[in-house]
């Protein structure tokens, strides 16, 4: 008789959604049904986000699988649209867009349309539309004005970003400088400004207004988790991040970088707050949205520049290997600054870093080649040694086989005692290839667990009371989804053996039906 297993799925259900997910959903709804939304400010979700994620509501019909597949899907096409634009406005050739698709592919996370934002940003704002300056001013203040309404926190920080980059990374004197730099604040201004008259003529004051954007932050709350695992990250995309962040502001590098190129550092260097505040691979993904298109355009300005020439000429020197050595020591510090240093102000001491370097790049001229390249070799270093260690902790994490066999050999003797020639017993929940190295039967048709188990519970329970599962093999801690189950188990079965397994961190525990 043949063997039928359970493999069942649904679609998720409002009651399903939880967290971040259960905020935006329910928030979705309430603006749906004419509810006014203001802001989460700990998510810089603001007005117009919730009216974007009503009309995703409206679209799926109060589907909640329909709202959450275009709220995931709907970001990440607004972001390879914006590359698309910026890849066509930058006119790359086939061989860098060749290289530019695979890399955002590894490194670029955008969960929701969100983190979508930071590259459309930069697409619009490109120097190498060709633009007049006025109309570049009215860009930066009816973007950061607009980016506001939809997003205070990434409105904020593109907007510091563009403004450092308006300072120190464009063309021109000082003084133009300083207006177009106050203009993308100046549009964060009028931002705040047009949402509190709303607000007021809708009648909540603007003292309230502005204490529920600001004051009254959900960020006191929960407060920064700081830590980013600097030399043992947990993903590529962490190991490259850190590195990214200074490597555009090294002398040689930088005297070298288009201006558009220059705008994605600048905008991508005031992203790092989310990645410092909150370190993680999902906050790296966040804040990296600009970092695939960072690399490959970098890469191909050095390429195109007299880099390898001026690399070429240098000579080795004790001279050369002093500077070259106080640059890395400057790259680690910058970046030890911005990710070991836990408090807020750890951006702030990396942007200060990166702007030093650029600021006295004119007077490091006659040193800067060996400077840099040390800078270079510390970056180099810091990804090598952190990708090193990344595959070591996977590899090791995750020896599936190795692990199987640090449990099978800890348990082997109370599996003969407990379950007996028989050989019948139910894993709970991993690794299932203990079935095949301690010759077990599964005498149930439950081999995976999945969140909606209980559907399964009724049938479950009948079998153990009936005594068809004579022993539970219990690895890791009860799956939620079993709850319902746990008082049967307890009630219907004893512990017949508990082992630890030090090796894999695990203890074991056998049950063995003893009936009601």
């Amino acid at each position: 008789m043949a063997s039928f297993y359970v493999l069942t799925t649904r679609a998720v259900a409002a009651g399903g959604l939880h967290a971040d997910l259960g905020i935006q959903y329910y928030l979705a709804r309430a603006t749906a049904g004419g509810a006014v939304p203001l802001v989460d400010f700990e998510h810089g979700w603001n007005t117009a986000h919730w009216y974007l994620s009503a009309l995703m509501y409206q679209v799926a019909g109060g589907n909640a699988t329909g709202w959450l597949f275009l709220w995931g899907r709907s970001g990440l096409l607004m972001g390879a649209a914006a590359v698309l634009v910026i890849a066509w406005r930058r006119r790359l050739p086939v061989v860098w867009l060749a290289a530019l698709v695979p890399t955002w592919m590894l490194l670029t996370a955008i969960p929701h349309n969100k983190y979508a934002t930071a590259t459309v940003w930069v697409a619009i704002l490109l120097p190498v539309w060709g633009q007049r300056t006025s109309t570049g001013r009215a860009l930066r203040v009816g973007g950061a004005a607009t980016v506001w309404w939809f997003h205070v926190e990434l409105a904020v920080l593109l907007a510091i970003g563009t403004a450092i980059y308006d300072l120190f990374g464009a063309e021109g004197g000082w003084a133009a400088r300083l207006r177009t730099a106050a203009h993308a604040p100046l549009g964060l201004v009028i931002g705040a400004a047009t949402q509190v008259a709303v607000y007021a003529g809708l009648g909540l004051p603007a003292g309230e207004v502005l204490s529920q954007i600001v004051s009254d932050s959900a960020v006191t709350e929960v407060g920064p988790l700081f830590g980013y695992p600097l030399l043992e990250p947990n993903t590529i995309r962490m190991a490259v991040y850190p590195a990214s962040l200074l490597l555009p502001f090294v002398p040689l590098v930088w005297r070298r970088l288009s201006g558009d190129t220059r705008l994605i550092a600048c905008c991508h260097l005031a992203l790092a707050l989310i990645a410092i505040r909150r370190p993680g691979d999902g906050h790296v993904g966040s804040a990296g949205t600009l970092l695939a298109l960072l690399l490959v355009l970098t890469a191909r300005d050095l390429s195109a520049s007299d880099l390898a020439a001026r690399v070429r000429g240098v000579r080795p020197s004790p001279a050369v290997l002093i500077t070259g050595l106080g640059g890395a020591i400057w790259y680690a510090v910058g970046l030890g600054a911005g990710f070991r240093v836990e408090s807020l102000v750890a951006i702030v001491a990396l942007v200060v870093v990166a702007l030093a370097s650029v600021v006295t790049a004119d007077r490091l001229a006659p040193r800067e080649v060996a400077l840099s390249l040390g800078a270079v070799a510390a970056a180099v270093a810091l990804v090598l040694i952190g990708t090193a260690n990344h595959l070591r902790l996977t590899i090791g994490a995750d020896d599936a086989l190795g692990e199987t066999m640090a449990i099978a050999e800890a348990v082997r003797a109370d599996i003969d005692a407990c379950v007996g020639s028989a050989r019948e017993a139910w894993v709970v929940t991993s690794p299932l290839t203990l079935y095949d190295e301690l010759a077990l039967t599964n005498p149930t048709r439950i081999v995976a667990f999945w969140y909606n188990l209980e559907n399964q519970a009724d049938e479950l329970a009948e079998t153990m009371r009936a005594g068809e599962i004579p022993a539970i093999v219990q690895v890791t801690s009860w799956p939620a989804a079993m709850a319902p189950l746990v008082p049967v188990i307890e009630a219907e079965f004893e512990v017949c053996a508990e082992t630890p397994v030090p090796a894999v961190n695990r203890r074991v525990t056998i049950w063995r039906w003893v009936g009601p």
